[in-house]
This record gives structure tokens, sequence and C-alpha cells, in this order.
């Protein structure tokens, strides 16, 4: 077929790491933990993409908590988006954060009810 181009697959990648990622996430018990382990498992993803990314870059990964999205700047924004215009590295970062931002609602969850609970026995 004309026009179409061949797409690079990462989830190779994506499978290597899985089961430590949920692992690692399982055991987070803060949600900045949460924050943390997506932070460190993008690099990981993208030192098996890239090895000669920079582990400062981790830097350039914001987590925003309030709007429920991450995002890339600088260097690694543009790295993210040249690798991932002909593969499938966004789908899985997506993949990924998703995993994260459900580990971090069930943290909030929990903080929220423990809360309510200290409130009730204070009395």
């Amino acid at each position: 077929m004309e026009g179409t181009e061949k797409m690079v697959s990462y989830v190779k990648y994506e499978h290597e790491l899985e089961t430590e990622y949920r692992e690692k996430l399982a055991e987070a018990k803060r949600k900045s933990d949460v924050k943390n382990v997506f932070v460190e498992f993008i690099i990981k993803l993208l030192k098996k993409i890239e090895p000669s990314l920079p582990l400062s870059l981790m830097e350039n990964i914001r987590f925003d908590e309030k709007e429920f999205k991450y995002e890339f700047m600088g260097e690694l924004e543009n790295l993210v988006n040249e690798i991932g215009k002909e593969s499938d590295l966004k789908a899985i970062i997506n993949r990924m954060y998703e995993t994260a931002m459900h580990r971090y609602k069930k943290i909030e969850h929990d903080e929220n009810i423990d809360y309510f609970r200290l409130n009730n026995t204070k009395k």
C-alpha cells in the first residue's frame, strides 16, 4: 500500500517493565510515591529505546495531580515526539499513566476515608 509508513512497536519493552511497574505502584503508599514510580518507569522505558538518554531528563516530566495529566518538557518532549511519530510509544506511555492514575485515585480515596474515620474517633 502506497503512503503507509511502517510503525515501530515498543510493546516488548512495555511487557519487560510491566510486572515490576505494577508491583511498585501497588507498594506506593502516598500519592507522591505514585508520581515517582511513574517517572522512574517512563525513564526506564525511554532508556531501553534510547540508551544514551541522560537520567537528568527525569526532571522534564510534569505530573499534574489537579488536572490528572502528565507532560514532557524541553529536550525530553522533543525526544518523545521524535520517537513517538512513527511508533506506539505515546500509546504505551498513556497506558502506563492510566495505571498510575488508577493507583493515585485509590490512595486519594483511602486517604479521604481514613480522614473521616480519624475525625469520628477523636470526638
